[in-house]
């Protein structure tokens, strides 16, 4: 069925029923956070897809968000109900398989060379998570140019200067090759060796999960995986939610930089996990950065390895 599609949209682009998408623009692609005001001036771009991810507690939820008020000429695909990420135990976990991923972007108008923003809620640092999730996938996909909008809808919305449009989006389709970078993605089998490999294991958790006091109620056993060091996610944030400056997140992660094998961010699903990557690998620029998403869901229902808790967390 796949390739039918590509086969397809590939006629329409050969019978000039669809505008051949430009050529990336000549500079440096995307990386990390675009501010509001970057992104104010990159509207209008043709090579510029912006990603709105916001979520409800339905589908329909949702789009209504959407439809309500987001930034002019975004496409909306909702981190919760579109396919980000792949289930396990009915839960949100892996990567998407490459063809899924094509078929996800392309349906959004993003081709190989697109630049992309990831637009989030701004509320919280869980909604930052989701944004960080997604670029990952993105660059785990060879993907060169995508951002994070800084403070999301709502530092866009900040200043009530700024547009905002209404109603749905008609993203017009597109060919996306998706070109796989492995060094970006921990399996299980890195964990196991992370010891003798020199790679840290950084658990992005909130220390109660960590020390075992409370636990996933998708996940068996309450704890964490042995040797691994406890950044939690929200220690990245200020309190206006925004991520602290880059000294300050070189203090909080230094933990993180002791291992001659490069770190492995995990979590229980993988999500505020991709925090804890998103800080170590695009804004401190440490080499040899993973992210583990099948995180505690997959190590501890696959036994492969031991679980540990903290003294005093109870059995």
């Amino acid at each position: 069925m796949f390739l039918d599609r590509r086969f397809v949209l590939a006629s329409l682009v050969a019978g000039a029923l669809l505008a051949p998408l430009p050529a990336a623009l000549a500079g440096t692609p995307l990386r990390g956070l675009i501010d509001a005001g970057g992104l104010s001036a990159r509207l209008g771009d043709r090579n510029l897809v912006v990603v709105d991810i916001r979520s409800g507690e339905t589908r329909e939820k949702g789009r209504a968000l959407f439809q309500a008020g987001h930034v002019p000429g975004a496409v909306h695909a909702d981190y919760a109900h579109a396919s980000w990420r792949l289930p396990r135990e009915n839960t949100s976990l892996y990567l998407p398989e490459p063809a899924q991923f094509e078929a996800l972007a392309g349906d959004l108008g993003i081709a190989p060379e697109t630049d992309v923003v990831i637009v989030h809620e701004g509320t919280d640092s869980s909604s930052f998570g989701a944004a960080a999730r997604v670029y990952w996938s993105f660059k785990a996909m060879g993907h060169a140019s995508v951002a994070i909008l800084d403070g999301g809808y709502r530092g866009w919305t900040d200043d009530k200067a700024r547009p905002v449009a209404t109603g749905d989006s008609a993203p017009v389709p597109a060919i996306y090759e998706a070109r796989p970078d492995e060094s970006l993605r921990a399996r299980l089998g890195d964990v196991l060796k992370a010891r003798e490999t020199g790679t840290v294991l950084v658990d992005s958790r909130p220390e109660t999960f960590f020390s075992g006091k409370e636990k996933h109620k998708a996940i068996p056993v309450a704890g964490h995986i042995p040797g691994a060091v406890n950044i939690p996610h929200a220690r990245a944030f200020t309190a206006d939610n925004r991520l602290k400056d880059k000294a300050s997140l070189a203090r909080e992660f230094s933990a993180a930089s002791s291992g001659a094998g490069g770190a492995i961010a995990y979590c229980n699903t993988g999500h505020w996990a991709a925090t804890d990557w998103f800080v170590m690998s695009e804004v401190l620029n440490l080499p040899g950065v993973k992210l583990y998403d099948g995180s505690m869901l997959e190590y501890s229902l696959e036994k492969k390895g031991p679980v540990e808790k903290s003294p005093g967390s109870g059995s």
